[in-house]
């Protein structure tokens, strides 16, 4: 008989956990869509360096953080093929609002200090938040060194 009495309670007591996570829990998630600037190859600061620089980051579809592109920049920054602490670079996202005709920039510093503290395990990493507004809007990266070209437009929410 007390097996069926600690059942019940047992079992209510799931029930009264299961509100509560449920009620705690927020009514919708983030919904974020994944974008990318293509990579870019640069010269660096420091002796015989070279490397890669590229972006990834979200844009907001459902508003949540209207007309802004969080981006990650990330970069390679190497000698001869092997990556080097010493090296760095100045990473710059000029993006322009097609539809409204805004301009911006945001720049991030990618260089020893920043990022993985083993260099050679991870590439340098900066972050920039954009407010380019709703639109199609069209981002260049761009270095303080020699570059190659990287353009693409997408759509900002």
């Amino acid at each position: 008989m007390a097996y069926k009495q600690l059942g019940k309670i047992s079992a209510v007591a799931a029930v009264a956990v299961a509100a509560l996570v449920g009620a705690s829990a927020p009514a919708a998630a983030s919904n974020y869509e994944r974008v990318s600037l293509p990579m870019t190859v640069t010269g660096a600061h420091g002796l015989g360096c070279a490397g890669d620089v590229w972006a990834e980051g979200n844009v907001y579809p459902d508003g949540d953080v209207a007309g802004t592109v969080d981006l990650q920049l990330k970069g390679w920054l190497k000698v001869l093929g092997v990556p080097a602490p010493w090296c760095s670079v100045t990473a710059t996202v000029d993006w322009r609002n097609l539809t409204t005709g805004a301009t911006g920039s945001g720049s991030v510093f990618l260089g020893s200090g920043n990022g993985f503290p083993f260099f050679w395990v991870a590439p340098q990493i900066g972050n920039v938040r954009l407010v380019t507004g709703a639109g199609d809007v069209t981002f260049t990266l761009r270095t303080d060194l020699p570059h190659s070209e990287s353009v693409t437009t997408f759509r900002v929410y």
